[in-house]
């Protein structure tokens, strides 16, 4: 656990500044209990085009949140940095739950790989987004690293194999690209 104090503390003491310090919590509210991801799974599930990808998205986040919020977090129940850490100033109110895995970078990168299924150029930039939100929770110093790590790890896992599940179960139609005609 040293080496990942030495990389939040590395982040604070080399990156931190008052622009960033107004940003980051930004970045970090768009995955705040998966509201965006919600609301773009039920948006696309009420447009017929876009219905499949809905589903998906959908499919998957539900999954998530049970192997995520409901399975891993309570099973690890990892203390989060700023608790071990006092002397942090948290630009953020502290979470309530467990650190372990980083629920935005999970729900971050599993959405961002459903997009990038159903349509690529989207995809690559809902990537960006979620890495954005993963540096985010770090220069919070609300996750460790390796948080994070596992929760981008677990998140495209999460995605890919819901997808497989669903296209099995109910023959999803992804040549129906989200964003293209």
């Amino acid at each position: 656990m040293d080496w990942e104090f030495y990389i939040l503390n590395y982040i604070q003491n080399n990156f931190k500044t008052n622009c960033l310090d107004n940003i980051m919590p930004f970045i970090s509210m768009i995955g705040m209990a998966g509201v965006l991801w919600i609301i773009i799974a039920v948006v696309a599930l009420i447009t017929k085009k876009y219905r499949n990808f809905g589903k998906t998205l959908t499919f998957s986040l539900i999954c998530g949140f049970i192997i995520c919020n409901l399975i891993i977090k309570p099973i690890v129940n990892r203390i989060r940095p700023y608790e071990l850490n006092g002397i942090v100033n948290l630009l953020v109110p502290p979470e309530t739950d467990a650190s372990f895995p980083s629920g935005h970078t999970f729900f971050a990168f599993s959405t961002a790989t459903v997009f990038f299924i159903y349509n690529k150029k989207l995809g690559v930039c809902m990537y960006l987004l979620a890495l954005a939100i993963a540096v985010s929770r770090l220069y919070l110093y609300v996750h460790f690293p390796t948080d994070v790590l596992f929760g981008m790890i677990f998140g495209i896992i999460n995605a890919a194999v819901t997808y497989k599940i669903e296209k099995f179960i109910f023959s999803v139609d992804t040549e129906k690209k989200i964003g293209q005609t």
